[in-house]
């Protein structure tokens, strides 16, 4: 698994965002080049905090399949987050906190 902390920002309705505003736990897909991966989107500081669309938050970042990626998803990489095909959010990395191997 790779954990990242990044900023994010959902897209506005009229952008194509989602219809209702995102809160921690929400589990976009993360674009990385041509590919969707899951990801788990978690409060930086408040686990119950809502995602307003428009607005920039720092978030932590779960991608269970990150690993795969990890010579891809840099400090300063750009991703999309999508449901479907549908762009929702993009985002920037900061910084990688974590890495784990999966296990064999």
């Amino acid at each position: 698994m790779l954990e990242i902390l990044a900023e994010i920002n959902l897209l506005e309705e009229t952008d194509g965002g989602m219809k209702r505003d995102g809160c921690s736990g929400m589990m976009p897909s993360f674009r990385v080049n041509d590919e969707l991966i899951m990801c788990e989107i978690l409060a930086a500081d408040d686990q119950h905090q809502v995602f307003h669309r428009g607005k920039t938050y720092l978030v932590t970042i779960h991608l269970p399949y990150g690993e795969i990626f990890s010579d891809i998803i840099v400090p300063n990489y750009t991703f999309e987050l999508n449901y479907g095909s549908r762009t929702v959010g993009k985002g920037t990395v900061i910084n990688i906190t974590q890495s784990k191997e999966k296990p064999k």
